[in-house]
């Protein structure tokens, strides 16, 4: 069974962003897309209730005006739509469980806020067990698909397979250059590293099984030296889709995604999918 791909919308521009990219990674990967919109009360207060009213109003009225806009332009893709009356998080979590991946909208740089305040997106982000896409307010994807690449970034430690299983599914099924980007601390590129620091054949050892099984993907690799977080977003400029990892902790307990992956929410231009890894 192919599992849908799942976006949070509230009505707000950051959201619809949202809604318009996973309905175009929908039809990509020849799945449904489901529409989550969650109920949420910010205040048990009276006096404020026709004010959360109105504002559930118009929140439906504009995920309505999307729904009408995704039937004309995009009459194949199956699209369901729910609503939940609990908090966001919670709602989203439950959702991601059986999606393909889960995608919200970002304000702007530095932060998220609107539907998805920060505690909230970042529980999200820090406790979903599949990938979240982030997607900027106003972002359009390129012109024609070769046009910019999807870029992921891999570290030395954990596991890559789900990054790379991701990065890879995602570029075959959009027909992008896959960029594999890793960088290596800044002793290593002056022969001070220790013996456990990869060399120079560390990604193309990493990507040898991966190119057999995906032949048509064509593949950069980017391996270079300094600060990992700032070489990432910096290689990602062009690109439609950066990729990251976020280390899976047992027990799950706080926000915990790594400087790598808070440096690319936070700077990136691109939508940024966080995929858990160990």
């Amino acid at each position: 069974m192919v599992r849908p791909v799942v976006v949070g919308a509230d009505g707000s521009e950051e959201s619809l962003s949202a809604v318009a990219w996973a309905a175009r990674e929908a039809v990509t990967r020849g799945t449904a897309l489901r529409i989550l919109h969650a109920l949420e009360w910010r205040t048990s207060n009276q006096q404020f209730s026709a004010g959360v009213s109105a504002q559930q109003e118009w929140a439906q009225s504009r995920i309505e005006a999307a729904l009408q806009e995704l039937a004309s332009a995009r009459p194949r893709l199956r699209v369901d739509t729910g609503e939940v009356d609990e908090l966001p998080a919670k709602a989203l979590l439950d959702a991601a469980r059986e999606a393909e991946l889960l995608v919200l909208g970002s304000r702007g740089l530095g932060g998220f806020e609107g539907w998805l305040l920060g505690s909230v997106s970042l529980a999200v982000i820090a406790h979903a067990v599949v990938p979240v896409v982030l997607v900027r307010a106003g972002w359009e994807p390129p012109a024609a698909k070769g046009d910019s690449p999807i870029v992921v970034g891999v570290g030395q430690d954990g596991s890559h397979d789900p990054l790379l299983d991701f990065a890879f599914t995602t570029a075959a099924a959009g027909g992008a250059v896959l960029r594999v980007v890793h960088v290596r601390r800044p002793e290593a590129a002056i022969g001070g590293a220790d013996e456990n620091e990869p060399g120079e054949g560390f990604l193309a050892g990493l990507l040898t099984s991966w190119r057999e099984r995906w032949p048509d993907v064509q593949v950069e690799e980017w391996l270079t030296a300094g600060p990992a977080a700032q070489h990432v977003v910096e290689a990602a400029k062009d690109a439609r889709l950066l990729i990251v990892g976020r280390r899976v902790h047992r027990p799950a307990f706080g926000a915990h995604i790594g400087p790598v992956t808070h440096a690319a929410l936070h700077h990136a231009g691109c939508p940024v999918a966080v995929v858990p890894h160990n």
